[in-house]
């Protein structure tokens, strides 16, 4: 094999001989292909800040929208459920600020999880132990979701008795169509 050349678009494939008949070295000119558009961007952030208090099976509630792009995703303000309006893979990132609510037996585990339609999301949950009622525990998780059929909801839910939440963030992106 001899050299590879990128061609102009348009023009045809060449392969020629720049050796003998006997031993052949083969040169390859592939024209360049056509530009294709990116894919849209489609993405949806939500968040809250002032602290809110929760209990075991809640769900979060995100009172304020931040960057969004699409119609792939929805969410209200001041609302838990985010949907999922075109099937697809997305990513789900989620943060939050949690420590245990006053008169909690310690030590008292907490955690958060996303659950697609009212099940868990696999990989999807982040805990933490508390001993004191002084500590505060970033929880945070990041996944893949699938989506094989429209309307799906995620939230994001707390468990492990009453606690207070703050500073929470959720983001989900579109990747791209489930692979066949």
């Amino acid at each position: 094999m001899g050299t590879v050349t990128t061609g102009d678009p348009g023009t045809d494939a060449q392969v020629t001989n720049s050796g003998t008949p006997q031993n052949a070295i083969l040169d390859f000119t592939i024209p360049q292909g056509a530009t294709g558009s990116p894919a849209p961007l489609s993405l949806l952030s939500a968040y809250s800040t002032p602290a809110q208090s929760g209990s075991d099976g809640d769900s979060l509630v995100f009172d304020r929208n931040g960057l969004s792009y699409g119609s792939d995703i929805s969410h209200n303000a001041g609302d838990p459920t985010f949907t999922i309006n075109t099937p697809g893979v997305y990513a789900a990132a989620f943060h939050g600020s949690f420590s245990p609510a006053s008169g909690a037996n310690f030590p008292q585990t907490m955690g958060a999880s996303l659950e697609q339609d009212g099940s868990v999301v696999p990989g999807a949950t982040s805990q933490y132990i508390f001993h004191t009622s002084a500590q505060t525990a970033a929880l945070s998780f990041s996944t893949p979701v699938a989506v094989t059929s429209t309307p799906a909801t995620l939230q994001v839910v707390g468990d492990g008795g009453n606690y207070l939440y703050s500073t929470i963030g959720m983001s989900i992106y579109r990747l791209g169509d489930i692979p066949s």
